[in-house]
């Protein structure tokens, strides 16, 4: 979870990683009725390490690997920065992505 002071999304936004999920934004204005207003989830690439029955990532080449091993991401960090932009990183090698709110969930950053 990225805990937020910033504007323009502290009190409004909660923005969470959900490993294999993606990334997640909540709207917190009532407490008692939050909703998902956004979320991201990378695609696996290249880059993305291999996942096997096993439980154990392997790198390519491991004669472990069988048909079985998949790609898989794993957000598991998110920070959030004055301007408003959402870094979310992926610990299974697909990368830092930068993500910047759009629809309904930027009008819920955008009100007063």
């Amino acid at each position: 979870m990225a805990e937020s002071f910033y504007p323009p999304y502290y009190g409004k936004l909660a923005i969470f990683f959900w490993f294999n999920a993606g990334t997640r934004v909540f709207d917190i204005r009532d407490p008692f009725a939050v909703q998902e207003v956004a979320y991201f989830i990378p695609a696996p690439n290249k880059n993305t390490m291999l996942f096997c029955p096993d439980g154990v990532s392997h790198p390519e080449g491991d004669p472990k690997i069988t048909s079985a091993c998949e790609r898989a991401i794993e957000t598991n960090n998110v920070e959030v920065d004055d301007r408003g932009l959402i870094y979310s990183a992926d610990r299974a090698g697909t990368g830092l992505h930068i993500l910047r709110l759009a629809g309904h969930a930027k009008e819920v950053a955008a009100a007063k």
